[in-house]
Parts: structure tokens; C-alpha cells; sequence
């Protein structure tokens, strides 16, 4: 696959140089990490990102993002998890019933498999053959098209709903990270139409493909100002593949979200989206299993450069207690719709530069449920204006064997990103 990479990267350099519309950009970041669990596990890998863009004069733009991803040592996905936590009773539970409901002969068929997979059969095989270490993605390719009141945008791109730092209940685009709200959004294939109206406003309206017909997305935002607020509603008709294929059912979400200043220049922010889930047997005008989530905040910088932010989420769909916590809630979770196990939540973040080329930066989140907790201190160092250097980790505190977060193995990485 490198072969193929620098082969792209001398025609693109090639067409640069005849062509002063096209314009390069990007970055290769180098990265370590280190698991603090009883396996001592460690991994490696790099990330190089290319974006490319090409103005077609004033009549639109043709925009390309590559990524290439490259592990020394993949890391499967469970691997975060500790033994003892609920993360793997849940698992471990769920793989159990699957079982439990196979016929004898393929009852039969799973326990070879897994007899195989336990001995030491596997382990003449190559790591990548179950996690490849090498990824090439093209996060988005686009085509946008500007007319005098409408801009028309074709392809994998990125869309970002809401206004919330940690938490963004309106935005059903992207699976966010909590302990990482400032992470790239991942691009959506769609077909986005904004349309501009008045000082300050704006449509826009969103459809993005799926297999077939009923696995489509759609929706669209109404968007303006009045005074120092900015604030807008959505309304979205969410069922996709992914979704169809850990059974969650489709869903109609209303939502508004809102961003402003209140006394002292100190920044507010919220939104609030209502959903109705139509299960089997539903129609759409039930609202039995309607729920709603909500983030609301507040940020400030001082004049010393110090930024503090604090933000609530509330997830109705969440538990009040973790013993409720069940692999339904678990699927939720990774397929984004709903950004925490239990019910409340607050995070907090605080950054702060010194002595010119450093900045620390502290991030918490909080199960106010379960009483658990990650810390995300981050320093950065800037060594050039185009290289930083960066120190992180992910520290877990609270119960290992029934809380959200006690269940995580703490990680400390280094960074080294390289901007051209």
C-alpha cells in the first residue's frame, strides 16, 4: 500500500505544481501509547492526512481528505476493557444467550471454533490478519457548487450539528468522544443544501444514503441570530445500515440548539433534542418510548489566558443506577446514540499557555450516577511553529467492577504532529 501512497502523492505534486488553483494541506502525526493493564500492552502507529483542495474559480471547489492509517501493534477492540468489569460480564453474557439460542449443530460449530481460537493454533497467524495494520480512508471527497443563494455540496463531508463542547444531543452525524470534544468529526456521505436568507440565516437541508430507500437520513436546520445569540432547530428522520444492524429502531428527532453572552462576555451554550424511536408494531404517532437529552454550559477566558468551561448532560435514555447498566445500553453507546451509560453527567475543561510554546490543558468527565470518572491532562509543547510534541493520558477512577468508567484501563501516550 505505501507503493500506491507515493505514487498519489507525486502525481498530486506533479499537478500542483502545473496548477495554482490546487492547494495541499495536512499532517503526519506520530504516536505511542502504553495500557496499564497486567498484559502491559503497547502500540504504535502513524497518521498521515492529506487534504487537497481545488477552486473551480468562484463557481465551487473540489475538496479531498486522505488518510492513511499504519499500527506497529493493532489493538483489538475489547482490549480497554478490564476483566473484572461490567464491560466484560456484559460481553461475555451476550455472547453466552447468542449461544444458548443456536441449534445443537451449530451450537456444535462455535465450541470447534472457539477451541481452535483458544488453543495455540492461531498463533502462527499474523496479528493484522484480524486487525490490519494498514487503512487508507478517504474521510471526505467532495464537490461544492455556489450559487447566488444556495451552496450545493456532493460527496463524504463533514457536518457538525449542536452546540455543545462535550455533548452534542442534536448532532446525529457523528459517534463523539467526551474525553476528546475537540477529536475530527469523521465525513458523512450526503447531499447537503444550505440556503442563506436574510442577514444572518440560513437552511439547511441533509440527505444521506443507505442500502436501500428505508435506510436513509434526512433532516434539516433552520439557523440565525438575534442580538448576541446564536440559535437554530432541527428536525431529523434517523435509520441507517449501521443501525439496522444492532437493531436500533428508526427514529424522528426534533431538536434546537442555542449559543451566546451573558454579563462579563461569558459564553453560554445548550441544546435539547426530543426523540420517538418507532419500534415493531408502532406507528408513527405513539409516543410511548419518547425521550429527550439535553447539554447546557458555560465558558470564560481571562485576561490571563486561563479558559475554564463546565457543561451538563442529562440522557433520559441513561440509568439512575449501575446495576440497570445492560448490553441494550452498551449498544447505545457505541452506535452513538446516546453519549453515556446513566443519566447525568457534568464535564469540565481548562486551558491554559505558558511560557510561549506550552499549553496544558485538563479535561474530566463525571457519571454523576455511578460516581465514576476519566481526567484527560494533555501538555503540549510547540518545538516549531509546524511541529508539536504532546503528552496525554486517560485516567479511570471509580469502582473497576460496576461503574462506567472504573471498568477502563488508563492509557498514557505521546505524540509528535507534523503540519505542512
Amino acid at each position: 500500500m505505501m507503493k500506491e501512497i507515493f505514487l498519489f502523492l507525486l502525481i498530486i505534486t506533479i499537478l500542483k505544481a502545473n496548477d495554482e488553483n490546487l492547494k495541499l494541506s495536512g499532517y503526519l502525526e506520530s504516536k505511542m501509547s502504553y495500557f496499564a493493564s497486567e498484559d502491559e500492552i503497547t502500540t504504535a502507529n502513524a497518521l498521515f492526512r492529506l487534504e487537497g483542495n481545488y477552486e473551480v474559480t468562484d463557481k465551487g471547489k473540489v475538496e479531498t481528505h486522505l488518510l492513511y492509517y499504519y499500527d506497529m501493534q493493532p489493538v483489538d477492540p475489547f482490549s480497554g476493557f478490564k476483566e473484572n468489569s461490567f464491560y466484560s460480564k456484559l460481553i461475555d453474557q451476550y455472547f453466552q444467550e447468542s449461544y444458548e439460542n443456536l441449534d445443537g449443530t451449530d451450537q456444535i460449530i462455535v465450541a470447534r471454533l472457539l477451541e481452535i481460537y483458544s488453543s495455540s493454533t492461531f498463533d502462527h497467524l499474523a496479528y493484522s490478519a484480524f486487525y490490519p495494520k494498514e487503512k487508507l480512508v478517504m474521510d471526505r471527497a467532495l464537490i461544492k457548487l455556489y450559487f447566488d443563494s444556495f451552496d450545493l455540496n456532493f460527496g463524504k463531508q463533514q457536518i457538525a450539528w449542536g452546540t455543545g463542547y462535550a455533548f452534542n444531543p442534536t448532532d446525529i452525524w457523528n459517534i463523539k468522544d467526551a474525553t476528546n470534544p475537540n477529536g475530527s468529526k469523521v465525513g458523512v456521505l450526503a447531499i447537503n443544501l444550505e440556503y442563506f436568507f436574510g442577514e444572518n440565516s440560513s437552511l439547511n437541508i441533509i440527505t444521506a444514503p443507505g442500502s436501500n430507500f428505508d435506510h436513509w437520513r434526512y433532516g434539516f436546520r433552520v439557523k440565525s441570530t438575534v442580538d448576541r445569540y446564536e440559535y437554530s432547530f432541527s428536525a431529523i428522520r434517523d435509520k441507517s445500515d449501521d443501525g439496522a444492524m444492532l437493531n436500533i429502531p428508526e427514529k424522528i428527532q426534533l431538536g434546537t440548539d442555542f449559543a451566546g453572552e451573558i454579563i462579563n462576555r461569558i459564553g453560554i451554550f445548550g441544546e435539547i433534542a426530543v426523540s420517538n424511536p418507532r419500534y415493531t408494531g408502532m406507528e408513527m404517532s405513539e409516543t410511548d418510548s419518547l425521550y429527550f437529552q439535553l447539554s447546557t454550559g458555560l465558558d470564560y477566558t481571562f485576561k490571563n489566558g486561563l479558559y475554564l468551561l463546565g457543561e451538563y448532560y442529562y440522557n433520559d435514555l441513561g440509568k439512575s443506577d449501575y446495576k440497570d447498566y445492560d448490553f441494550l445500553s452498551f449498544t447505545r453507546l457505541t452506535a452513538g446514540e446516546m453519549s453515556g451509560l446513566a443519566k447525568n453527567y457534568f464535564s469540565a475543561a481548562a486551558s491554559y499557555s505558558f511560557f510561549d510554546d506550552y499549553t496544558f490543558t485538563l479535561i474530566s468527565l463525571t457519571n454523576l450516577n455511578d460516581i465514576s470518572s476519566v481526567l484527560v491532562p494533555e501538555i503540549e509543547y510547540a518545538f516549531h511553529q509546524n511541529i508539536l510534541i504532546k503528552f496525554n493520558s486517560n485516567i479511570y477512577i471509580g469502582n473497576s467492577s460496576v461503574t462506567e468508567f472504573g471498568g477502563l484501563i488508563n492509557k498514557y501516550t505521546v505524540s509528535v504532529i507534523g503540519y505542512f
